[in-house]
C-alpha cells in the first residue's frame, strides 16, 4: 500500500556523518565479462585525492540491508514500462538473499508522489510496481533520489543503504542541485543501481510501428504525379539529438559505486535484471578510514594489483568528508 508522500521530508544536506569509515562498493571483471570473486585485501591499492590507504574487506553476507525502488511514474514512456516490472521482485529477492533486510517503493514524476511502508516480503510490492497510478510529464530524479536518501537514513546504524532507479536517463524537473545529491550520497554511503529506458528511443520506435498520420501528397515536379506515405524527418533528428544530453542516472550510479544499465524492451529488462542479480552479491564491500580529516569532496581511485590477467574495475568514485564542527 503506497500513501501521498509529504512535503515536509527533512531539509537536504541536514544529516551529517560522523564516522570516518567509508565504504566502497567494488566490481572486478576480467576483461571478456567474467566476475573476479576470489580476490583479498591485499590486492586492492586505494588511494584517497591520490594517498594509498589502508583497506579492508567486509563481509556483508548477513549485513541488514534497506531498499528504496524509485519508479518514474511521468511521461507517456514511463508508463509503457509498468507491465514490464514484474520480474523486479525476483532480483530484489536476490539482491536482498538472506540478509535481515526491508525493501519500499516510492513512485516520482515532477515530484516524489507516494511512497510505501518498508516491507520484507518484497513479493508484496509485484502490485504497486506493474499497476501504480500514472505521473505528470515530469522526470525529478535528483528530487527522487534525494527523498530516498531520507528515507533511508532513518534506517538503523549498520545498514546497508541501496537505491534502485526505474526511470529515463535524463533528469527533468528537480530542484535538487548534483552537487548536493553528490554530498548526500558521499555522507550516507549510499549505492545506487539504476534501470533505463530510453523514452526518445520508445518514440522512435513507435513512429514506425503505430499507426502514424502522413504528409499531404508531394508535389514534386508539376509534369509528374504526386509522392504518396512521405513523412517528416525533422522531429525524429531533434530527438535523436536531445538524446545525447547527459545521462543523470548513469552518472550518480557510477558515482555511488553502483551500476547504469539501459534497456530497450521487457527482454532487455530481463537480461538486465539478471546481470544485476549476479553483481550485486559479487560486488567487493572495501572499507577505509581516511588519513586526511580535510573536509569536502573527496576522489577515490581502486586498482587490482597482483593478477596475471588484466581486470576492469567498477568502484565508488568519490565521497564527502564532513567537518568535525
Amino acid at each position: 500500500m503506497q500513501v501521498a508522500v509529504s512535503q515536509t521530508a527533512a531539509p537536504p544536506g541536514t544529516i551529517q556523518s560522523n564516522s570516518t569509515l567509508v565504504v566502497v562498493p567494488t566490481l572486478v571483471e576480467t576483461t571478456s565479462g567474467e566476475l573476479v570473486t576470489s580476490l583479498r585485501a591485499t590486492d586492492f591499492l586505494l588511494t584517497d585525492n591520490g594517498v594509498e590507504q589502508t583497506v579492508t574487506l567486509e563481509e556483508v553476507e548477513r549485513q541488514p540491508v534497506a531498499v528504496v525502488v524509485l519508479m518514474q511514474t511521468g511521461g507517456a514512456a514511463a508508463a509503457r514500462q509498468f507491465q514490464n516490472y514484474a520480474g523486479l521482485t525476483a532480483m530484489l529477492e536476490y539482491l536482498t538473499g538472506n540478509s535481515p533486510h526491508r525493501v519500499a517503493l516510492v513512485t516520482f514524476d515532477s515530484r516524489p508522489e507516494a511512497a510505501s511502508d518498508f516491507i520484507s516480503d518484497v513479493r508484496d510490492l509485484k502490485e504497486d510496481l506493474t499497476h501504480p497510478a500514472n505521473g505528470n510529464c515530469g522526470a525529478a530524479i535528483l528530487d527522487a533520489v534525494n527523498y530516498g536518501i531520507d528515507l533511508l537514513s532513518q534506517q538503523p546504524a549498520g545498514t546497508r543503504r541501496v537505491l534502485v532507479l526505474l526511470s529515463q536517463p535524463q533528469d527533468d524537473g528537480s530542484k535538487a542541485r548534483a552537487e548536493e545529491i553528490v554530498h548526500r550520497l558521499g555522507e550516507t554511503n549510499t549505492v545506487i543501481y539504476s534501470v533505463t529506458f530510453s523514452p526518445e528511443k520508445t518514440w522512435l520506435k513507435d513512429q514506425f510501428t503505430k499507426e502514424r498520420h502522413e504528409n499531404p501528397l508531394y508535389e514534386f515536379s508539376p509534369g509528374l504525379p504526386p509522392l504518396e506515405h512521405t513523412f517528416n524527418l525533422d522531429q525524429p533528428i531533434r530527438v535523436a539529438l536531445r538524446a545525447m544530453r547527459t545521462d543523470t542516472a548513469a552518472e550518480i550510479a557510477t558515482l555511488s559505486g553502483g551500476e547504469s544499465l539501459p534497456f530497450g524492451d521487457k527482454g532487455d529488462l530481463d537480461r538486465q535484471l539478471t546481470v544485476l542479480a549476479n553483481h550485486i552479491p559479487s560486488r567487493y564491500t572495501l572499507t577505509f578510514r581516511p588519513t586526511s580529516t580535510e573536509p569536502g569532496f573527496h576522489s577515490i581511485k581502486v586498482q587490482v594489483v597482483h593478477q596475471s590477467i588484466p581486470v576492469n574495475v567498477k568502484a565508488r568514485e568519490s565521497y564527502w568528508a564532513t567537518g568535525p564542527n
